[in-house]
């Protein structure tokens, strides 16, 4: 046989930015060994039927958090259903390695990312194995791990700090030059072993993604000297690329420091985040840095939370609130039974009334009025609201804002369901100034991240369908660039991200007229270790989802093939 596989009379979109053409892919040991515009099928062991759909990159999603994930779900499910063929970990400077084999720190490590990240800890604990220390030992880790989908990692800053400086030093004071030597080293070391450059968030005390304790994690309360220690490490390499999360629209810009690890380190940087608002006009402000950024010379991105979509939670499970005081107060006092108490307690209610601040609401999904009861899980006084705003049940009960939520959580014993509507502008206009910006790589998905609350990974499929089907504001083309080839080329990923002889065969197959998901709600599925729950948004339209010249989604259910690799940018 020629190939391994043909992918037949499809009509292909390779990435680039170049026109559609018709044609078939023949694959041969994991790569694209002829475009042509007919291949015979008995050239191959295995034949794809593409007619009537269109054959694209894989995407290339650069903001996950599926460090543990993809040691339980070797597909990284919630992206690769979407057609995500590669995934970046390692985001926000939060993740597992280098970690000292006392079992306390790793105790520890697993504690941070639940409640920054909400991945469930149990979870963590049955499936991580634990067999490294060092960087280049988790590498080999990750190495040996079976893997539906490619992984990419940073080295994180906030395990790297601990490490090297102890978990009390890395939060009160900055590092000595002996530890900054230290990380400079170790830095060295985890890129030769494979990683992509170094992440991490710098947002002090306005980060939502707080440590168990409630204190800032390591990196958000250090001398941001820290960070441009070791982009000088980048700088001698002449390789990789740092993350920085540096920015929460009207809560803090750091931005400059973006512009700043440029200068120092020579490197790609990709500043988090930029959103639309409709109060605020933030996105304007980064869009104008980048294009300074540019006319200086430097490779400054960023990355872009900029599609429909929504969180879904009950009070219980939802511990993204721990940015408040308040609403930590609820998050953190105990069990299921504990908060519920704690909603029906007339105290903490009058303190929630008399501090109650619309505007800081923003990165919970916007003020508690435009939240919409979706289940009230068998309360006869607010099952008549399901499907209203609370808001509304606010207004027609006679109740403030925060008193209305809380009665329905008390009375609904924790379990009402909520969904949020207004997470970001609907503003079309907005989302279309920050996409048609080339140095913004649409994302965030946090794939893998709170996950009892909020699933992101469906951003690229929503991009296709609103922006370029239905809206038609950009070519299936240009969006196509931006979910594949861009992300590769700014990561550093050699010849992927585009459908060419000789590149990667990541690719997916979808049908245009059916491709979406439910925007309606997520899917509440218990597929984690110990049976624990997650929601999920499962794709339509995409008939197959290829790594490697392997299928491993198929109109929408996983293979049993495990093609997935460990990829770095030198």
């Amino acid at each position: 046989m020629t190939f391994d596989l043909i992918v037949k009379n499809g009509t292909v979109i390779d990435g680039t930015g170049n026109d559609r053409f018709k044609a078939d892919l023949g694959i041969k040991h994991g790569l694209i060994a002829e475009i042509a515009p007919k291949l015979d099928a008995w050239q191959a062991r295995r034949t794809i039927d593409a007619s009537g759909r269109i054959v694209a990159p894989g995407v290339i999603d650069v903001h996950t958090h599926y460090d543990a994930q993809i040691h339980w779900d070797p597909y990284c499910t919630g992206s690769s259903w979407h057609g995500t063929t590669t995934v970046v970990v390692g985001n926000c400077g939060f993740g597992f390695a280098p970690c000292a084999a006392d079992p306390e720190v790793r105790d520890r490590y697993m504690l941070m990312m639940q409640n920054t990240e909400q991945v469930p800890y149990a979870a963590m604990r049955e499936a991580l194995g634990w067999d490294w220390t060092t960087f280049p030992e988790y590498m080999e880790h990750l190495r040996n791990v079976p893997k539906g989908v490619n992984v990419a990692t940073y080295l994180p800053m906030n395990p790297l700090m601990i490490y090297v400086m102890g978990i009390d030093a890395a939060k009160s004071r900055p590092a000595t030059e002996t530890e900054r030597a230290r990380m400079r080293q170790l830095l060295n070391e985890a890129m030769d072993a494979g990683a992509i450059g170094f992440a991490f968030s710098y947002l002090q005390e306005h980060n939502t993604h707080v440590d168990f304790d409630g204190s800032v994690m390591p990196s958000d309360g250090m001398a941001i000297e820290e960070a441009y220690n070791l982009a000088q490490v980048l700088r001698e390499r002449g390789d990789g690329m740092i993350h920085a999360l540096v920015e929460v629209p009207g809560a803090v810009n750091h931005r400059e420091i973006a512009a700043k690890l440029a200068r120092i380190s020579g490197r790609p940087v990709l500043h988090n985040i930029i959103t639309p608002f409709d109060s605020l006009d933030t996105h304007r402000d980064v869009l104008a840095f980048l294009d300074d950024c540019a006319d200086e010379g430097l490779e400054v991105y960023s990355q872009s939370f900029s599609h429909r979509s929504w969180t879904e939670f009950n009070a219980i499970d939802n511990s993204g609130w721990d940015f408040n005081p308040q609403l930590r107060e609820f998050t953190s006092c105990g069990d299921a039974q504990d908060k519920v108490r704690k909603a029906a307690d007339p105290d903490f209610r009058r303190r929630m009334r008399e501090n109650y601040d619309p505007a800081v609401m923003i990165p919970a999904g916007g003020p508690i009025d435009t939240w919409l009861l979706v289940d009230a899980h068998g309360s006869k006084r607010f099952g008549p609201y399901e499907g209203a705003l609370l808001g509304e049940v606010a207004r027609r009960e006679g109740l403030h804002i925060t008193d209305a939520f809380f009665e329905i959580v008390d009375d609904s014993n924790g379990l009402a369901d909520f969904r949020t509507s207004e997470a970001m502008s609907h503003d079309l206009k907005m989302h279309e100034e920050i996409l048609r910006n080339e140095r913004v790589i649409p994302g965030t998905s946090d794939g893998g991240a709170h996950v009892k609350f909020y699933s992101g990974g469906q951003y690229s499929t929503d991009l296709l369908t609103w922006m370029a089907r239905d809206e038609q504001r950009f070519t299936l083309e240009q969006i196509h660039w931006r979910l594949s080839s861009l992300p590769a080329r700014v990561v550093g990923l050699s010849k992927r991200g585009e459908l060419r002889e000789g590149y990667a065969a990541d690719l997916i197959v979808y049908d245009l007229d059916r491709l979406g998901f439910n925007r309606d709600r997520y899917d509440l599925v218990r597929d984690l270790p110990g049976g624990e729950y997650r929601r999920i948004c499962r794709a339509q339209g995409i008939d197959h989802v290829i790594v490697g010249g392997e299928s491993i989604v198929e109109a929408g259910n996983c293979t049993t093939a495990l093609p997935g690799t460990i990829l770095t940018n030198h």
